[in-house]
């Protein structure tokens, strides 16, 4: 079974800008090597899976540090991954003769995540004075209304976070029996 918890994130005009403009980072990002497998099946009749784009798009965010570098290496990945799922599931749906539905790219409208693993990008913390703060890689350390506590008292980084942008939301899911490593979804 797995809980959901839901606090208010209150973050400062700074920092919504700065979350803003990482979404916009990862949504070029999805578009981007979106581009590449379209271009590259339509020029050899080749798929291109996950590691090619991984490589290239790995090199490209150490090039440019003030745009790309901003978001975190598990992010990238993460997004890849995503775009990977994308196909797999469009081709099993091909071959199963049913609507296929093809890999959209992404407007500002229809982008609404990011992520990143626990603990490598995103975490919950406490500060001196005993209040919750989200912590953001190049964003910084967001205040939380952690209204409730999570159930069981394991340590949160077995959790799972969702963080929304356009509705400032922590989302911490907590699942009882999980062998796969946590992520943080920034929406």
């Amino acid at each position: 079974m797995i809980r959901t918890y839901k606090y208010r994130l209150s973050p400062a005009n700074a920092q919504d800008c700065v979350l803003r403009f990482l979404l916009q980072q990862g949504r070029l990002l999805y578009n981007a090597p979106l581009e590449q497998r379209i271009t590259t099946y339509k020029a050899t009749g080749k798929s291109v899976t996950y590691t090619p784009p991984w490589a290239f798009f790995r090199d490209l965010r150490h090039a440019t540090p003030d745009t790309l570098g901003k978001l975190n290496a598990t992010s990238v990945q993460q997004m890849l991954r995503r775009l990977d799922k994308a196909f797999r599931a469009f081709f099993r749906r091909l071959k199963a003769g049913e609507k296929p539905g093809f890999p959209r790219f992404k407007g500002h409208n229809r982008f609404k995540s990011l992520e990143c693993r626990y603990d490598d990008g995103c975490k919950l913390r406490t500060d001196e004075r005993g209040r919750k703060l989200c912590y953001v890689q190049n964003v910084g350390e967001i205040k939380v209304k952690y209204h409730r506590p999570l159930v069981g008292g394991s340590p949160l980084h077995r959790r799972t976070c969702e963080i929304s942008v356009t509705n400032p939301l922590l989302k911490a899911y907590s699942p009882t029996c999980s062998t796969s490593s946590p992520i943080c979804v920034l929406l």
